[in-house]
């Protein structure tokens, strides 16, 4: 997800980049997934208010729409690699905020209620197993929307898209994607359960230009729960 916090943007390139990305998929792109997480997030069948957790924030504006959005009252925690800057801690929407080192998840056990991982296991695969097992030690499910790659192709066209939506911010390009067999695997060795799956979301039907160059099932969103609830 964008960050305003990630670093200082400098040069034409990049501040030209940044204003595309956020005029022409930024914001649809948030509404799509806020609307598409707050439902699946309600059919949780939560009945008290919950505490949620977005891993990888960015901008926070994922979550604050998702909050909207629910049915149910929700408490929200953020956090993000990145040190909030001076001039952000006297802004009351980033009370909510706290750096991490990417791998250990700074609260306790059980705190949370849902955690959301929107499009950031696939920027640090090598620590993807870590931040899994962190997100089920503190949490009762898990929502992972990433991505899946389907050969030479597809991940060609993910890696364009990822550097239009996150190189101006420093952050990096994957060489790789997650297989559908691989992340199944992966929440399999952690004791992650598929609670459910959906493996076609149409990201891009705003644009006529994103919805050529890619395909629906190349994003995912698996709901995922302990195999034995703590």
């Amino acid at each position: 997800m964008s960050s305003p916090i990630a670093k200082s943007v400098e040069g034409f390139l990049k501040k030209a980049l940044i204003k595309f990305h956020q005029s022409a998929s930024h914001n649809h792109r948030i509404e799509i997934l806020s609307d598409l997480l707050a439902k699946e997030i309600d059919n949780l069948g939560f009945t008290e208010p919950i505490k949620c957790l977005d891993i990888g924030c960015g901008d926070m504006l994922l979550s604050e729409k998702i909050n909207q959005k629910l049915k149910i009252q929700s408490n929200w925690n953020c956090i993000d690699i990145h040190q909030l800057p001076e001039n952000f801690k006297s802004i009351t929407k980033w009370d909510k905020y706290s750096q991490f080192d990417g791998k250990n998840i700074p609260f306790g056990d059980n705190q949370f209620d849902a955690i959301i991982i929107c499009d950031v296991l696939h920027h640090d695969m090598e620590n993807a197993i870590q931040l899994l097992t962190e997100s089920k030690r503190v949490g009762k499910y898990t929502l992972v929307k990433d991505h899946y790659e389907f050969g030479f192709f597809s991940r060609t066209i993910l890696r364009l898209m990822d550097f239009v939506g996150n190189w101006a911010y420093g952050v990096s390009v994957p060489n790789y994607y997650f297989n559908k067999k691989e992340f199944f695997n992966i929440c399999d060795k952690i004791g992650l359960l598929f609670h459910k799956e959906i493996d076609q979301i149409k990201l891009y039907k705003h644009s006529k230009l994103y919805n050529f160059i890619s395909n629906e099932k190349w994003q995912f969103l698996a709901i995922l729960c302990k195999i034995r609830q703590e």
